[in-house]
């Protein structure tokens, strides 16, 4: 398991840092990486209760039109890029940003930004891909990767809250291996994961008495639009509020999203 810690990477060029490379390599070799110390404790828990806030709504076991279910007591729902998750440390940290530049291309975009939300009692979730694979199976594992998904806790992701149960080395499988274990990460609030949207993870179960919401963006090539996520007519990729473009201009050249 590959850790990179990234108290320090804001004082850093990104893109002529060693974490930067040592990212890159883990993820060219296990399809993904843990990115720790992305946000103080003070943006962690100002990010927390506006989501509990403005999200509180969701914390129910019913579909609504805007969510997709994505396992027992989990659903993926929207965030609007507004008050602290406008935030580009939030949605394109710079580290972040730089290592998806490096992994897909200078003009990756963020294709969506929502949640995923795992509420207190929710059992494991099936192992997935993120996405359906490009072309044929045994083309597709050899291909660079097409799109990324980084996860950001807002609650610790441990054996009481559940945490991300990941396959490294699964980006190049062409089915999924039972006989080979996991890898399951401890990730405090405010670090990430960031996986290839091929590598096989599953959700674990969170036993604790508290839902665990998980901030998500998933960054792309250019020409790609998530088939698989993204079912109903209700639902949001990105949820940009008024003037949100305008004021994220002079970072659009660092990741661009598709509005």
């Amino acid at each position: 398991m590959i850790r990179i810690d990234c108290t320090d990477c804001n004082a850093d060029k990104p893109e002529t840092s060693a974490k930067l490379r040592a990212a890159c390599d883990a993820m060219t070799r296990e399809g993904y990486v843990v990115l720790d110390h992305l946000l103080d404790d003070d943006s962690v828990q100002t990010l927390r209760m506006e989501f509990a806030q403005v999200h509180a709504g969701y914390c129910h076991e019913r579909e609504g039109d805007d969510t997709l279910p994505v396992g027992d007591h989990r659903f993926m729902l929207p965030v609007s890029l507004s008050g602290a998750f406008a935030s580009r440390s939030v949605y394109a940290h710079a580290f972040v940003a730089a290592l998806v530049r490096e992994i897909l291309d200078v003009d990756a975009i963020l294709e969506s930004f929502g949640a995923v939300l795992s509420l207190s009692g929710a059992k494991k979730q099936h192992v997935h891909r993120d996405g359906s694979v490009l072309f044929d199976m045994a083309i597709s594992t050899l291909l660079p990767p097409h799109a990324l998904t980084f996860a950001l806790p807002l609650m610790d992701m441990n054996q009481e809250h559940g945490t991300t149960a990941i396959w490294p080395g699964s980006h190049r499988w062409q089915r999924h291996d039972q006989q080979r274990s996991p890898e399951l990460p401890e990730v405090l609030a405010g670090s990430g994961i960031l996986w290839d949207f091929r590598t096989y993870h599953a959700g674990m179960p969170n036993i604790s008495c508290s839902h665990r919401p998980m901030i998500y963006a998933t960054y792309a090539r250019r020409w790609y639009k998530d088939p698989v996520n993204f079912q109903k007519a209700g639902q949001q990729r990105l949820g940009l509020p008024p003037g949100f473009l305008q004021r994220s201009e002079e970072h659009t050249s660092e990741l661009q999203s598709r509005g």
